[in-house]
């Protein structure tokens, strides 16, 4: 349902950010985008139907935003100038923004820009888009039904899909499932020149594997040799979950009778026995995740997810196994680094 008299801002309307569009129009009265692309605002004009309006710069908006700020302002730009984009926006009044992921591309300015925007009162979400979908209560629904214990390990495999550009989500996802952040990672990574969005943007392939208290573990490998999807393993103690990128959820228990038999855990089995497949995306309202964020932002929930890790910080957990893999060690989280480091810039997307 629409908000009447509600205008959000569009800042960057490319592949993802025609999505935001998709979604901005039917809780928003007024949209306005901004892009340098003038058939990409045609095409937004025409998608708004009378509703939306556009400019080719985010200078044009300052003196409206000292008039009166937007409700939102979602920032879907250049990866590299999320947090430029932000604090531009912070100059001219605006104070609610949804930004695109990675809010940042240095430790330095994510430990940062979460404070600036909340420090004049503003509020920040992210478009980690996962833990507004119905898979984490879905899966725990599951495993309680099931009596499968607490989930022990997530493991995502796949080809040529970016540690940093898709690689974040299923981290993101990690350190909601867990309800908290890790505290080590190792890493192994390198990239090549073949990010579709632009050349000098890095395509990260390798392995990577989170530490978690409790001796829980993410772990993610991804090959750019390989043009396979990727998925996600999730392990209990005697049950398998395999988790697809849109939701599919197939689970399987281990034989009763061979655990009962051998309970020890050194015993391994195979998980043969299954209990359930469906698709778990939507939450419990029939939402897809990125509905279900602006439903929050239309609510002005920017804590609907009590403990749950602050997702601006997964972009730093993800730089520190960039970090990691530079270094060939074992770091812990939050990453020590020194000042020159923390403002080091990298070619993330």
């Amino acid at each position: 349902m629409t908000k009447r008299g509600s205008k959000a801002l569009l800042v960057g309307c490319g592949s993802i950010g025609k999505k935001h569009l998709q979604e901005l129009l039917p809780v928003f009265d007024a949209v306005t985008v901004v892009d340098i692309n003038e058939e990409t605002l045609a095409w937004a004009k025409a998608e708004g139907d009378g509703r939306v309006s556009t400019r080719t710069s985010v200078a044009e908006l300052a003196g409206e935003i000292a008039t009166a700020p937007f409700d939102i302002a979602v920032v879907a730009n250049w990866g590299p100038d999320h947090v430029k984009t932000i604090r531009e926006l912070l100059g001219f009044g605006q104070r609610n923004f949804v930004a695109e992921k990675p809010l940042a591309d240095s430790i330095a300015d994510v430990r940062a820009i979460g404070d600036e925007v909340r420090g004049v009162g503003g509020k920040l979400w992210i478009n980690l888009t996962r833990r507004f979908s119905g898979l984490q209560a879905g899966i725990e629904k599951l495993a309680a039904e099931h009596s499968l214990g607490e989930l022990q390990s997530i493991n995502v495999i796949g080809g040529a899909r970016c540690f940093a550009t898709n690689g974040i989500h299923y981290l993101d996802f990690a350190n909601f499932m867990f309800g908290a952040r890790p505290l080590t990672v190792m890493a192994d990574l390198d990239t090549q020149n073949i990010n579709p969005r632009h050349a000098d943007l890095a395509f990260y392939e390798g392995t990577a594997v989170y530490g978690y208290s409790g001796r829980r573990r993410f772990s993610i490998s991804l090959n750019n040799s390989s043009s396979i999807n990727e998925y996600a393993q999730l392990l209990w103690r005697n049950a398998e979950g395999e988790l697809a990128p849109n939701g599919d959820f197939v689970l399987r228990l281990r034989v009763a009778a061979e655990i009962e038999q051998y309970p020890s855990v050194t015993r391994t089995g195979n998980a043969s026995v299954e209990v359930f497949r469906g698709n778990l995306w939507l939450n419990e309202n029939g939402l897809t995740g990125m509905t279900a964020l602006y439903q929050t932002v239309l609510e002005g929930d920017d804590s609907a997810h009590g403990s749950a890790p602050d997702p601006a910080f997964t972009a730093e957990d993800l730089l520190a196994a960039l970090i990691s893999s530079e270094k060939g060690e074992r770091l812990s989280i939050p990453v020590q680094v020194s000042e020159v480091e923390a403002e080091r810039q990298w070619s993330i997307s």
